[in-house]
């Protein structure tokens, strides 16, 4: 990952995760990421390597958010951007599957984790992390980083009119981001 550079580090609890060892040689790649990397943060918060907590964590938020869209679905999320999008893997398929919160909507790739890694990360064919979107924001917002529990948000959210301009993004909780998109989406759905 030469291109990204180390800016921020958090605690990973270094300890086996069963769950995911348990799964077979498919998710060994995901738990070496986790324990290598699990915790940092890259390009000032550009992209974040989740710990196994919060690898948990987003898991089990992404399987209630979408549960019926992703019944069939055997997630893992291992990472998250700046702007709150989660990525994951698929273990169904070994797919990657990355999650918005800006739209509510998830979108999958049809590229492994191995390849997130080894391919699209470090090649230009991809921007899956909107890179030049963070450093204009960054500049509006006058900040240098974003924090590892933090995302850059709408504050008038898009399915409510908001525009996908910079003048409508702040810093924000990056759960709390998820649950008022989520809530909102609900309830202009009738959920």
């Amino acid at each position: 990952m030469e291109k990204y550079k180390l800016t921020e580090q958090v605690k990973n609890e270094q300890r086996a995760d069963n769950n995911i060892i348990a799964k077979d040689k498919k998710l060994f790649f995901l738990y070496d990421i986790i324990s290598r990397l699990g915790g940092n943060s890259y390009n000032r918060g550009l992209l974040k390597i989740h710990t196994f907590e919060s690898l948990h964590k987003w898991t089990e938020k992404l399987k209630t958010y979408f549960k019926e869209e992703i019944a069939d679905f055997d997630l893992y999320c291992f990472a998250s951007n700046w702007q709150g999008n989660m990525y994951c893997i698929n273990y169904a398929n070994t797919k990657i599957v990355y999650f918005d919160p800006a739209t509510v909507e998830f979108f999958e790739a049809d590229f492994s984790i191995q390849e997130f890694f080894d391919e699209v990360l470090p090649g230009d064919e991809y921007d899956i992390l909107f890179e030049d979107y963070f450093e204009e924001a960054k500049k509006y917002l006058k900040i240098k980083s974003v924090p590892f529990a933090k995302s850059i948000g709408h504050k008038v959210f898009l399915h409510l009119g908001g525009e996908d301009d910079v003048r409508n993004l702040e810093i924000i909780d990056t759960e709390v981001l998820w649950e008022l998109q989520i809530q909102t989406s609900n309830r202009i759905n009738g959920e």
